[in-house]
């Protein structure tokens, strides 16, 4: 998570905390909390606060988890149905989270059911996983159960919290290696009523996708060959690691004909240099000499300058044309080169490259100033 959000947690926000729990505890020492933990934060990232934050809850409150895990429960305040993915609001019940995955491991059943309960507030898909690693069969058992669970988010956890390679969580190496028990577990969620939970099973396939395609290919070719309503978008969002790959098989499914022969024309970058801020602007003309028409799948990758001084590729989409034969279309593309709190800026040469149906047919390169 990017440093630039860290300072979320600050005075107000560990006051605010403090004051739940003492009102859920009076014996608890809000003072001592809140002037301990700020000392502690300012070399910290936003997710080194929140575990620090939730040391401090371990030192102040009783030492006996099931007596502490109560004093949070009764700290959570009323349900907003937000789950904490809509702004940065629910991270302020992270710590709480992190209390249950660091203190709460002799208590599986316990604190199970307090992930449950509080990843209506933020999504727990953090901290689930350590009860993966530590309590495989019992956890796999209650996220089963979560499945048909009434609250969106708590089914959205059973997804989210299984991904092999979620950003910022400990990655599930066990997944990786087979990732059939997720597969079974997003196969009830693939045509959820929320959108929520249908977007987690797309990125849960994406992660899928990265170390067993062959896995993914054959789960989307039957969950098309059901046509079942609700999963269209988990499958395009699902595939779309793969198709940046040019995955014949992913491109087939999506209904893009990688056998299109396409050619790119006048690719140009509007300017050779550019400084962070500007917006980067380049277009490309691309002409299908098929003889059948042909739907493309259109991206763009940019290599930034790292570092170390190579390059590292981000791609993004660009268009999805359907062509005619003979037909040529003209795309046009501004990307924003403002500073972002995932990506920091190195001077140098970067490269623009235009991909069709993940095939590179065109590239070019411009030079950054910092």
């Amino acid at each position: 998570m990017a440093d630039a959000l860290k300072d979320f947690y600050n005075s107000a926000v560990v006051g605010g905390i403090a004051e739940r729990v003492s009102a859920a505890h009076p014996a608890f020492p809000a003072d001592h909390f809140r002037k301990q933990v700020m000392a502690a934060l300012p070399p910290l990232s936003l997710m080194q606060r929140a575990r620090a934050i939730a040391d401090g809850l371990h030192y102040h409150l009783p030492q006996d988890y099931p007596d502490a895990l109560e004093i949070l429960l009764n700290s959570l305040g009323p349900d907003d149905n937000k789950g904490g993915i809509d702004g940065m609001g629910g991270f302020r019940h992270l710590p709480f989270l992190n209390f249950v995955g660091a203190y709460g491991l002799e208590h599986p059943g316990l604190s199970l059911n307090a992930l449950r309960r509080m990843t209506k507030y933020f999504s727990a898909e953090f901290d689930i996983r350590y009860y993966v690693e530590r309590h495989y069969d019992q956890t796999m058992q209650a996220v089963r159960s979560w499945t048909s669970d009434p609250h969106w988010a708590v089914r959205r956890l059973c997804s989210e919290g299984l991904r092999p390679r979620l950003p910022w969580g400990l990655r599930l190496k066990r997944f990786i290696a087979d990732p059939s028990p997720v597969l079974d577990i997003i196969e009830t969620l693939r045509a959820d009523p929320h959108e929520s939970v249908r977007r987690s099973v797309a990125n849960t396939l994406n992660d899928i996708a990265k170390d067993n395609p062959d896995a993914v290919i054959a789960t989307v070719r039957r969950w098309q060959a059901e046509d079942r309503d609700g999963t269209a978008d988990s499958v395009r969002h699902g595939l779309r690691t793969l198709v940046k790959k040019g995955d014949r098989r992913a491109l087939d499914l999506l209904g893009f004909d990688h056998r299109a022969p396409v050619t790119a024309l006048d690719f140009a970058i509007a300017k050779q240099r550019y400084r962070v801020g500007d917006m980067l602007a380049f277009s490309v003309s691309l002409r299908h000499d098929g003889k059948k028409p042909a739907r493309l799948s259109v991206d763009y990758a940019i290599h930034w300058r790292n570092a170390r001084g190579g390059l590292q590729a981000k791609v993004f989409k660009l268009a999805k044309p359907q062509l005619r034969p003979g037909e040529t279309v003209t795309l046009e593309k501004t990307h924003a080169l403002k500073p972002i709190t995932t990506r920091r800026y190195y001077a140098g040469e970067h490269r623009v490259e235009i991909l069709v149906n993940g095939q590179s047919l065109a590239d070019g390169t411009f030079k950054l100033q910092v």
